[in-house]
Order: structure tokens, then sequence, then C-alpha cells
């Protein structure tokens, strides 16, 4: 199977050979697949081989390893595919095995080559959220009302009193349940959404006035926001996908 990459407004996933030589730690969830053989998974606590799928919660650090093809998945923890995800487990990092981890096991093992795996990878991805029909848990009701609004609004910068009273919440109750629910704040869920506008520049107009357009004083200050959240810079995502197929 050729390498793949896709990036969408809530998650990124990538399919190939991986071996991050370096400890890191970013904001997004993190769900990897093994889908030949184990992945080793380095934390400062501990060391797991696994054939199992491993869900690392946000700003973990860790470090993978793997000499042969898995799935990596990226999700953004202020969405409700996010909430779904975050609230499997209580661990900073652990061994799963659900109904959509199975699914997307599947489908990229027996893809028919005839049919888009982007397409179908990111049906089974949107289908388990929050307030799909076979979720865990419904939440903080103010949350999933906050959650749906930003959600609804994600092409623009809410401030924190619109979703605050949107809610029915004081500004400083809000922070404080979506720091709870989410595990990332207010502040970092809408740089996440500024990364994501940028995204869509690469490879049109250089970094610099990427940055400049989505409110980043600088190129620096764009990747290194840019590595915070993801865990490589715009620079290796631009490498990684110029040797896979998209």
């Amino acid at each position: 199977m050729k390498n793949q990459i896709h990036i969408d407004k809530d998650f990124g996933w990538f399919i190939g050979g991986f071996d991050n030589n370096e400890k890191h730690r970013h904001y997004a969830l993190q769900l990897s697949i093994p889908l030949e053989g184990q992945i080793t998974i380095i934390t400062s606590k501990n060391t797991i081989k696994t054939d199992k799928p491993i869900i690392i919660k946000s700003n973990v650090v860790h470090q993978i390893s793997s000499d042969n093809q898995h799935f990596l998945l990226l999700i953004n923890p202020a969405s409700t595919i996010g909430h779904y995800w975050n609230q499997l487990s209580n661990s900073e990092i652990r061994e799963i095995s659900n109904e959509p981890t199975t699914k997307l096991r599947d489908m990229i093992t027996g893809h028919d080559k005839n049919k888009s795996l982007i397409s179908d990878l990111n049906s089974i991805i949107t289908e388990y959220d929050c307030f799909c029909s076979s979720a865990i848990h419904k939440g903080d009701e103010r949350m999933n009302i906050a959650l749906e609004f930003l959600t609804a609004n994600s092409e623009q910068i809410v401030p924190v009193e619109d979703v605050a009273n949107h809610c029915n919440l004081s500004s400083s109750r809000f922070l404080h349940l979506f720091k709870e629910q989410t595990g990332i704040t207010y502040r970092r869920a809408q740089l996440w959404n500024k990364l994501m506008k940028g995204i869509t520049q690469f490879g049109k107009v250089s970094l610099t006035e990427i940055a400049h357009c989505n409110g980043f004083s600088d190129s620096a200050h764009f990747s290194r926001t840019f590595k915070e959240n993801f865990g490589f810079s715009p620079r290796d995502f631009l490498k990684i996908s110029q040797f896979v197929q998209v």
C-alpha cells in the first residue's frame, strides 16, 4: 500500500511507515493503529509494544517507533469527534479496541482499489462523535451546546463571551468547563481553527504570508504553534506530502 496523507477540518491522518525518533507532545488527540506487526510507544513513564490500537491524550510526551505501516489519526480535542474519543479513556495512554478502530483497520487493510480510501476513511471517522447513535455518553449538556455552536461557526474566531452567553454561562465558568471536558484551553481550540485555514494555503503562498493572513505574528510563530498542535512542523508536513499519494 502506498503512503497516504489527508487533512480535514477537525482531524488529519497518515498511513505508512513512520519512525519518529524524538520524544514530543502535541495538543491533538492521537489514535495509532498498527497495520502490520507491532508499534512501540515510549512515554516518560513506560514503554509499550503492541499490535492493538492506542489512544494518546492531548499534551502527553511520547515517541512512536515502527518498522511497519500504521495508521496515525490526529483529532481536534475541541470537536464533537474529539469529545467522543477523549471520553473513551481516563488514562493518558491506553490500548483500545472498539467498533470504529476495527472498522478503520479493516477498511485500510481490505480496501477496494477501485474506491476512494480517503472518502471511505473520512466517512468512518466522522460517523463517531458525541451525537452519534453509538456514542457512549452525552457529556455536560452545556459543553455539547458549546461544541455544536463552535462547529457551526468554525469558519470564524468566536469570542469567548459569545459562546459562553450561548451556553448561559459566565465566561470564567465556561473556560473552566471547556478545559475540563476537552483537555485543552479555549484559546488553543481557536488556534486550531486558524491553523486549519493556514493549511489550505500550503503550496500556494509562503509561510510568512500564511502566518500574516491567519493572525500570527510571523512564520516562526505559525510554525511553532503548528508543531505544538500536531507534533511536527509545517516544513515536515510539506516534505511528507511530497512523497505520499493524496
